[in-house]
């Protein structure tokens, strides 16, 4: 993969995650620029034009959404692209964030390697906002053992629009994949028969859908599963409990870039 880069600025009053998170952007190639508070991050932006801000909600001057609302209200600062970054997790929150103009939304822990992935594709993207209504009629195929679990995300999807095609392992995945033509697929990690890592690795091994967009699903909170769902080729990682709000941002982002490959 081919690492587009941006100027970015990482608003974050935790010294080990901002510098961290600073080394490991600089590593692609992007310009970073890092401070503490709200108020230097405001001070950065009257001199310097930024692509992307990754802001953290809790900052000790300034809280991030009011933060995120001072820079959308600004002429000269609208068009530069917000993520937000928390450890809170409530829906009320994304969609506050989301609503008030923000592009994506990360939870605390998170995987700098994740973070790295959809700055680059948000890059590819043109950084344009999306909203799954674009991208209604798509084809996905949803993979989750638990009934109810797999019950519940593919009625709110069908109600967006998708067109939805549930299995409950596996082996039915790949059985499924040889036969049919998809546009996304959504895969549980933790499933009895065969890994989701193992399915994805099977899906990316030069299979017809090795270039289909793959969204892994878990309750494993740990960076190290993250990253090697990543590394296996995954496009994306979304958390359980799920985000409808997040998982509908992260559907409409991995089908905007697989309609921009296949143009």
């Amino acid at each position: 993969m081919t690492f587009l880069t941006a100027n970015i600025l990482i608003v974050e009053d935790d010294e080990l995650n901002r510098e961290l998170l600073k080394r490991r952007l600089e590593a692609d190639n992007h310009k970073v620029c890092s401070v503490s508070t709200g108020t230097k991050a405001l001070e950065q932006l009257e001199k310097e034009k930024f692509d992307f801000i990754l802001l953290d909600i809790m900052l000790p001057d300034i809280d991030g959404v009011t933060l995120l609302e001072k820079i959308k209200s600004d002429l000269k600062l609208e068009s530069t692209h917000v993520i937000m970054v928390t450890a809170n997790s409530e829906r009320e929150m994304v969609l506050k964030c989301i609503d008030s103009g923000a592009i994506d939304y990360f939870i605390k822990p998170y995987s700098i390697s994740l973070v790295k992935l959809r700055i680059w594709r948000y890059l590819k993207n043109s950084t344009k906002q999306l909203s799954d209504e674009e991208f209604s009629h798509s084809k996905i195929l949803l993979v989750d053992d638990q009934e109810l679990n797999r019950d519940v995300l593919a009625h709110r999807l069908i109600k967006s629009g998708y067109e939805i095609t549930s299995v409950t392992n596996g082996y039915e995945a790949i059985t499924v994949l040889q036969k049919e033509n998809f546009d996304l697929i959504l895969l549980d990690i933790m499933m009895p028969d065969i890994s989701g890592i193992d399915v994805l690795k099977n899906i990316r091994s030069g299979t017809k859908h090795s270039n289909t967009p793959v969204i892994m699903i878990t309750a494993l909170e740990d960076v190290q599963t993250v990253d090697e769902c990543i590394e296996a080729g995954a496009d994306d990682y979304i958390m359980k409990p799920l985000n409808t709000t997040l998982l509908k941002l992260r559907i409409a982002s991995c089908l905007q870039l697989r309609k921009c490959v296949n143009v």
